[in-house]
């Protein structure tokens, strides 16, 4: 898997613990919750929101779509990093 290095600000890393913390607290193991797949998991989901604002070209936004797409990206990204 390839390495990228980023700098986030200090927000931003609190919510990435918080997240991780939450994980750990409903049971995941300190390899299934940690800031590389969390801050990983926000990236993806990230690109996923930024490619379907892209190809928006009309008005005919489905929010139903949109949030099932979603939320099959969160638990997709969710396996794959308990997985890693």
């Amino acid at each position: 898997m390839p390495k990228v290095q980023v700098f986030v600000s200090k927000t931003t890393l609190k919510n990435i613990n918080t997240i991780v913390i939450d994980k750990r607290n409903d049971g995941a193991k300190e390899h299934e919750a940690n800031t590389s797949n969390t801050a990983s998991m926000l990236i993806e989901l990230g690109l996923k929101v930024y490619e379907l604002q892209q190809k928006k070209t009309d008005s005919n936004f489905n929010q139903t779509e949109f949030n099932k797409v979603i939320l099959e990206n969160v638990v997709k990204t969710s396996f794959i990093c308990q997985k890693l």
